[in-house]
This record gives structure tokens, sequence and C-alpha cells, in this order.
């Protein structure tokens, strides 16, 4: 990191700040995505918190401030972030249980396959991808900062801080950033046989960032752990934005509180 590379302006997005909501002696750590923020699982937290969890969200290292802080973080800055959530949060609580979507899913699964979470959500994890450009990223990332992309009709919002994420962050491509996700997803796929917290995968077949082929792809490998999914036909790869938004929070509350004997299976 080059501290004078980061405007002195610089500060969080209100919906971005990361989020703690102290609940009952079982804790769930949500990590978000990719250019994602804590907001976009905010909804899910509530829903656990009225459950009876404790949960968090942290926010990850150059997401929601601006562009020229999100290119002095890498893949070391997003995995040790989601560490030291998980050690807080188990300071806290006799019990935790890790959900991750998209980019947010691949930390899950690292923090799983090394610390002992009781039961793991998947939530489009981001092990395949759709952007046939993103393998470049490792090409271009040492000479590109980030290149001008036109942000899709999902990424134009109403409110501020939408504005200004889609401004700094989903109408470029960050090159150097990319290559560190792609890092991150190869260090999960050789830990994917050490997890054995049973697993809950949900995507979306409307997703056009992270295939339904990732379900087979997972649970070929995750040989140690109890898995099921879930296909919703019409969810985005912002599953909680849709019409099966209540549905899928209440199959994840579900999962985290069904008792062991009912989850151990594979479908």
């Amino acid at each position: 990191m080059r501290l004078r590379d980061i405007p002195s302006e610089t500060s969080t997005l209100p919906s971005a700040l990361p989020r703690l909501l102290p609940g009952g002696d079982a804790g769930v750590l949500l990590l978000h995505g990719f250019t994602g923020t804590p907001r976009d699982l905010a909804g899910l937290a509530e829903h656990l918190h009225a459950a009876g969890f404790t949960v968090g969200i942290p926010r990850l290292p150059g997401h929601g401030t601006n562009g020229r802080d999100f290119l002095q973080t890498d893949w070391r800055d997003w995995l040790r972030a989601a560490v030291d959530a998980w050690l807080d949060l188990r300071a806290r609580c006799d019990t935790v249980h890790l959900v991750g979507h998209s980019m947010g899913g691949v930390l899950a699964v690292l923090l799983a396959s090394r610390f002992p979470a009781a039961r793991l959500v998947l939530l489009a994890p981001a092990f395949q991808f759709t952007n046939r450009l993103l393998p470049w990223s490792l090409l271009i990332g040492p000479f590109v900062r980030r290149v001008r992309w036109q942000a899709t009709a999902q990424q134009v919002m109403s409110d501020m801080d939408y504005a200004a994420l889609s401004r700094e962050y989903w109408q470029w491509r960050y090159p150097r950033q990319g290559t560190s996700y792609l890092r991150l997803r190869r260090l999960a796929v050789r830990s994917l046989s050490r997890v054995t917290s049973e697993t809950l995968i949900i995507v979306g077949k409307a997703d056009r960032n992270v295939p339904s082929t990732v379900v087979p792809f997972l649970e070929k490998r995750m040989t140690s752990a109890a898995t099921r999914h879930l296909v919703y036909g019409n969810a985005s790869h912002l599953l909680f934005t849709g019409p099966d938004a209540e549905e899928i929070r209440s199959k994840v509350s579900g999962w985290l509180t069904a008792p062991a004997a009912t989850v151990t299976f594979r479908p």
C-alpha cells in the first residue's frame, strides 16, 4: 500500500460501514463480494439477528470508499480482514457460522478450511465466472491500473451511495485486483477438500456473473463436507434483490438452526 495514493478526503460511504448486531451465543460472519459492500447482505443480517444470532459483516479493505483506495489493496488485505473478523466474532460467540456471497464465498471457504466453522453457506460463490476477459487480467494487471467499462442496467442505482459505487467501481475494470481475486480462487479451490462444515450452496439461474454449474464443481471437490444446494430460476447474482429474496433468507436461517441430523446428506 502507498498511503500517498489514497486521497486525503477518502471516507467510507455510510451504507458500506461494517455491521455488528449483538445477539445470542451463536454467531454468523457474513462476507460480501468483489466491489460489494456490507449493504449487500444487510437484509440477511437483520433476518438472522431476529432469529437470535450475533451477526457481523466486515467491510473488505478498499471497498465502499473509492477506486483509488481500492487500487491500494489486494487478496492479502481482503483475506486478513476476513480472518480478523472471524477471530473477533469467535471471541464473542461459542459457535460461529460462515456465510459468503460471490468472492465472499471464496473467502468463506478459505476460513472454513482453517477454522472450526459450524456451518457454511455459499451464495453465488465465485468459483466459476462468466467474464471471459478476467483471465487476461493476469497479463495486463502489471501494466494497466484500471479500464473504463460500461455499467450494466443492474448497476444503475437511484440513491447517492449506489451512484458513488457505480462511478468508482462498477464503471471500471481493475486488472490487478481481478488478478488478486483469481489468486484467492486458486487458494480456495485447493482448500475445498479440507472443508468439513455442513454446507448449503445457493445459486440463481439468472446470474450473469456466476453460472449454476458452480454447484457440481464445488460438490465434486468438497468430499469431506455434507452439502445441499438450492437453485432459483429467477434469481440474479444479487440474490436478495429479487422475488425469492425472503425465501432465500429463510432457507439460510433454517440451515443454520436445523439439528445436525437433518442436514448431513447430499441431495
